[in-house]
């Protein structure tokens, strides 16, 4: 079992030290290899903005960089860990331009066989929602299993600073107990919807968003699978809804 720990901390301190201990635990009766990828080691270039990944395709992307090798190591990966400091209350900016980078993922998921863990460190509790809200959407069609997040403030006592470990140790538990458990792609309700909003914006905006009415346009599904009547039924369903409300301009 491989799993990918994405860092965006620039410093080898809390949040690697959290990742450590998951490692620590998981390898006690398991067979499993770590991989740790720094966002400041690898060559990730600031997001322009130009929204060509988005509209035109991924490959138009001007930026030319390691972004591909990100997604390979994701790609091969068992399980993938995303974590994060909390700065100002959000993920920090490392992490906000990897986010912005593989913005095209929330158009055109793929990951649809691996499972995340969303880990964000913070001095503060506030700011732990949102920066892990923002962090796990990236699981862009993967299975969240685990999210948490962990204080570590420089003032914080034995006593809190000890239940802030236990937590920890319990949540890579639970993360070590679902990883061993054979894992299938099943399509919520939540994936369904997500679909036929993106199917029927890709119908009705084919000159406008190239990318996604290639994408789409021959999907039944974001995968194959047999899907049931009553999903197909949603789908349909949910599909004309879009479509209708982005015609007269409601959507």
């Amino acid at each position: 079992m491989k799993i990918l720990a994405i860092i965006s901390s620039p410093r080898k301190k809390n949040t690697y030290n959290a990742i450590k201990t998951i490692e620590s635990i998981h390898k006690e009766k398991n067979d499993c290899e770590y991989e740790y990828l720094f966002l400041k080691n690898i060559d990730l270039k600031c997001c322009n903005g130009c929204h060509l990944c988005l509209t035109k395709g991924e490959e138009k992307c001007p930026l030319k960089d390691d972004r591909d090798t990100i997604i390979n190591k994701i790609e091969s990966s068992d399980g993938v860990i995303l974590a994060s400091p909390n700065h100002s209350m959000n993920v920090n900016w490392r992490m906000k331009n990897f986010i912005d980078r593989f913005s095209y993922l929330l158009h055109r998921p793929r990951y649809f066989h691996q499972r995340f863990m969303v880990l964000i460190t913070s001095g503060s509790y506030r700011g732990i929602k949102e920066a892990t809200n923002a962090l796990a959407i990236m699981a862009s069609g993967g299975k969240v299993i685990s999210k948490i997040g962990v204080m570590n403030s420089p003032g914080m006592n034995d006593t809190k600073k000890n239940k802030q470990s236990k937590k920890l140790r319990r949540e890579a538990k639970k993360f070590v107990k679902k990883m061993k458990k054979p894992f299938n792609f099943k399509p919520t309700f939540g994936y369904l919807v997500w679909f036929s909003a993106f199917k029927a914006m890709s119908q009705v905006n084919e000159n406008e968003s190239i990318a996604d009415h290639e994408y789409y346009s021959n999907k039944d599904f974001f995968i194959e699978m047999n899907l049931k009547l009553g999903q197909k039924f949603v789908l349909k369903t949910f599909q004309a809804i879009f479509r209708g409300l982005l015609k007269i301009g409601l959507v």
